[in-house]
């Protein structure tokens, strides 16, 4: 009977509760609602430190460290590219690298 009792009790409760947030957006303001209501998130979009155009002719991307590309030529040379900076001398290239 106790246990009955406190299970509608906290139904109760949590129903009432689930009332109240549903409600709160058409109540009126108030210095307490103004205070509680969550204020809208805005995305904030930051800009890119360096942006850089690698040429295609350089070749393939292989991959990405230390502010360097690694790129692969069609004929197997492999590039170094140096992309820390702006243009007109960046990107500029550290290493190129010829297999025999």
């Amino acid at each position: 009977m106790i246990a009955d009792r406190y299970m509608k009790t906290v139904l109760t409760m949590i129903a009432v509760t689930l009332l109240v947030i549903a409600v709160r957006p058409w109540l009126p303001e108030t210095p307490w609602t103004s205070m509680a209501r969550p204020q809208p998130a805005y995305a904030q979009v930051t800009t890119p430190k360096y942006e850089v155009t690698v040429p295609k002719a350089w070749g393939k991307f292989i991959g990405f460290s230390n502010n360097n590309l690694l790129l692969e030529a069609p004929d197997g040379t492999l590039r170094v590219v140096d992309i820390e900076g702006r243009a007109p001398e960046f990107p500029k290239i550290k290493a190129l690298i010829h297999w025999q």
